[in-house]
Order: C-alpha cells, then structure tokens, then sequence
C-alpha cells in the first residue's frame, strides 16, 4: 500500500523534496496520447523544445490553479520539477509566453484535428446536436487586444467575450472563439455559427439562447441544411394565439403547459410554454418593482431625509444635515421608461416563454431538449473557475486567443474523463414521481481530487531518492 502523506502539490521543502500534481499530470498526458496531440503539436515548430511539451505544461500548471506563467515558470524553475513534470527540459516563462501564440497560430487547425479526433474516440450516437452559448471574461486592464468596456456580471465593466460549443450527446467541446467585450449577441453569433457550421454534418440540430434568435441567422442556418432550437421574443401575434387555442393546450410536466404551433410550408414550429413556477417568480419581481415605483414617486413627491437615509444615534455625538437634494433620473411616473415598459411587458406574458424550431417536435421533447443547455452552462462556468481561464493574464489579440483554445482543450481533457466515469444511481422524487437519476461529480471536484493525488520525491544523499504517492481517494 502506498504511504499516505499530508503533501500538498508543489510544496517545496528545505531538503530540495517537491511535491508535483501527480493526478494532474496523468490526466494531461493520457489524454494527448488518445487524441493524438503530441504527434500533431510536434508540426508547429522545427526549433527548441517541441511545442507537445510545452503545451502539456502550460496545461498542467493551469488546472493546478497556477494561472501566471511567472509563477509557473517558479514553479519548474527546480531540476526536480523538470524531472518529473517537463521531461526534464528546462521551460521557461518566456517561453510559455512565446508559445501560446503558436494555437493562434494554428487555431482552426488545431480545432479541425480535434474534432476528427473525438469523433474517432466517440463516434456520434443519435441525431447529432450541438449547445452554443456565450460569455465573458472580466479584465484589470484596458490594454487587452479584445478588451472592451460592455455589458457583463449585471453591471459595465471591462471584459473579453468568448463563445463555446459543446456537443450535446457526450457533453464535449468542439470549438471556441473570442470577441471583443463590447459586441452584441447577434454579430458574435453570426461570426460564430458561421465558423462552427463546417464541423458539423448536414441536419444538425444548433440548440442557443435567444441571441442567435435574428431572422438572418436562422435563415443562414436553414439555407446551410442546419436545424435550430432558440428562445425568441413574445410578440402581439403570440398573444392572440394564447387567447384562441388555450383549450389545446397540453400538459408537458414540472408544473409547464403548451401551445404548439406548426407552419405547414417550412415546418417551424413555434411553442408556447406556461411555467407555473416562472410565474411566481415574475410576479414577485413585477410586485417588486411596483413597490420600488411607488416608494420614488413618494420620495420624489415629498423628500425628506429619513425616507432615503437611516441615520446613527449615539450618546457622544448629532448629525446634522444642512441641506440634501433629489435628482430623477428614470420618471416613476412615465410609462414609456425602460423599466415600467419591461414590467408591463412582463405583465402581458406574465409566466409564459417561447422556443422556436426549424422542425416539429413533440413539446416534451423541445422542452427537454432546450433545457439541456444547463450543460454548455456549467462547462462555460468550468473553464472560467475550475480551468482557470479567469482572470486572463494575457494581453495581446494571438495571446487571448492562444489561452482561449487551451482552456478549452484543458476542460476538454476533463470532460473525456468525466464521460468515461461510471456515474452513481440513485432514485429520487422528480417531478411527482420515483425516478433513477444518474450523476457524476463536477469538474471542480474531479481537479481537487486529481490535484489532491501527488508525488512527492524525497532526496535520502545525492545518488539516491524515493517517490511518495499522497492523499488517494476513490474519485482518483
């Protein structure tokens, strides 16, 4: 049995004994040898440390949480780490820097390579179908090639935008782009969809959010032989149709209706759906905001300082407020203000949402499948926190664009090994009835349990050493 130590990764000790991310390493390793990357990396350069290596590291060190080359280039600055972490070359920060450019360099070959790979390993089951989504990556800095201030986290801010592919039969991403962090959804996702096309097989069903709704890109889609499932906007025609078939419509499960709607000459289908919960909740908020809407007419009616200010009382001292003012800035009592026209909107179509499809589908079906896109979700939420592509310590346009593509190759990496994974059963209650429902840890769980699994090299005199494997678990 190996001796269980209490060593974390990359804890040096005074005695020269390193601790390396043993999991990690593995992980990064076994999944380049499947897909075949250290034969396809060694094409990039013809000089210096073969990129394959390189690549490895940089990978290795990220999922470890180290997100500076600086403090990666420390981090193998020992021979020992190189021994056991480089293959004993001595890379070094610059180099990384240097490098990243070359997935830049070589981007959409290097994402044409990797979907013929994941193909080999996981041949398609099923209609193929693809989740599209996007998001952002907030900066310190305004010096970044894509940097831009926009609109992300609720609030403006600097940033970098990205969008992402996943498939949605095993989970795996397919590609990635970045775009600067003031552009609108409709562009990116133009831009992006007309990239992502060529990868894909004629008939593929594209699964987004109401970004990629616009009447152009869904006939680009229908003239490339693509399906599509997307939210699109309530509109008065859809109120009519609500008010006309409400008898027809159809009970889908989890507390949600439908009215479906079919145009026999293109076969789009558009659904209606009321969610009795999405209800509730914008009721609370409609109520929310009538209450906030009365409270400003009352401030601005009558301003006194106690409605607006909740001051201290002590014993040792008064505050005194000479004089204070109000200034308007949204009228509380116009209809026409973005907020009071968003609520009444809200109101109309209080509860109800609607997708539309490029093909009909029974309403259960393009419910379900719609909200499938949880999972394109949580691997954007994995490559930002659990991947650490956030922050983004990169500046320049090749560079962005470089840590952008490893990001994805690394969650990659993550999601082969999680699909892999037998998952745990067990039955639960799901929507009034006993269900057998399959799960399988996170990624961020899935990285500290590989990141907790490591190797520490102690030197007993300076012709020999003894390797301790630490801290394993049943996950890795």
């Amino acid at each position: 049995m190996a001796k269980q130590t209490t060593f974390k990764a990359a804890d040096a000790m005074s005695a020269g004994n390193i601790s390396i991310p043993f999991g990690i390493v593995r992980l990064v390793r076994t999944q380049m040898e499947r897909l075949g990357l250290y034969r396809f990396f060694g094409q990039f350069k013809t000089r210096g440390i073969e990129f394959g290596y390189v690549f490895e590291t940089m990978c290795v060190l990220q999922l470890s949480g180290n997100d500076s080359f600086s403090a990666m280039g420390e981090l193998i600055s020992s021979d020992t780490a190189r021994d056991l972490l480089t293959h004993g070359y001595k890379i070094e920060s610059w180099t990384m820097n240097r490098d990243i450019r070359l997935l830049h360099d070589y981007f959409e070959e290097t994402i044409e390579f990797l979907h013929h790979a994941v193909e080999e390993l996981y041949p398609e089951e099923g209609d193929p179908t693809v989740f599209v989504d996007g998001s952002h990556v907030e900066r310190y800095g305004s010096k970044g090639g894509y940097t831009k201030a926009g609109e992300g986290g609720g609030t403006i801010q600097l940033q970098d935008q990205f969008m992402v592919a996943q498939n949605a039969v095993n989970g795996l991403p397919i590609m990635a782009e970045v775009y600067d962090g003031n552009l609108n959804d409709p562009p990116q996702y133009k831009d992006f969809l007309d990239q992502l096309k060529f990868y894909l097989k004629k008939g593929t069903m594209i699964v987004m959010d109401s970004g990629g709704s616009s009447a152009e890109i869904l006939g680009n889609l229908r003239e490339d032989k693509m399906e599509y499932l997307t939210r699109t906007r309530m509109n008065g025609s859809d109120g009519r149709t609500i008010q006309e078939d409400i008898g027809s419509m159809v009970y889908v499960g989890s507390r949600t209706g439908c009215i479906a709607h079919s145009f026999e000459s293109s076969g789009k289908t558009n659904y209606l759906f009321f969610s009795a919960d999405l209800f509730m909740l914008q009721s609370l908020s409609a109520k929310r905001e009538q209450e906030e809407r009365e409270f400003a007419q009352s401030v601005i009616r009558s301003p006194k300082l106690n409605k607006v200010v909740k001051i201290r009382k002590s014993d040792y001292f008064d505050v005194v407020i000479d004089k204070f003012s109000i200034q308007t800035k949204i009228d509380p009592w116009s209809d026409d203000t973005p907020i009071i026209a968003e609520g009444s909107k809200d109101g109309e179509f209080c509860g109800w949402f609607k997708l539309t499809c490029s093909k009909p589908l029974l309403p259960h079906v393009a419910l379900t499948l719609y909200r499938g896109r949880v999972r394109i979700e949580h691997l954007i939420s994995s490559m930002k926190s659990a991947v650490n592509l956030k922050p983004l310590r990169v500046w320049n346009k090749a560079s962005v664009r470089g840590a952008l593509l490893m990001a994805m190759i690394a969650e990659l990496f993550v999601a082969m090994l999680k699909h892999d994974m037998e998952p745990d059963v067990e039955v639960r209650m799901v929507d009034g009835r006993m269900r057998r429902v399959e799960s399988k840890p996170s990624d961020r769980s899935i990285l500290a349990s590989l990141g907790h699994l490591t190797v520490t090299r102690f030197y007993e005199n300076e012709w020999s050493h003894r390797d301790v494997y630490s801290n394993q678990n049943a996950l890795n």
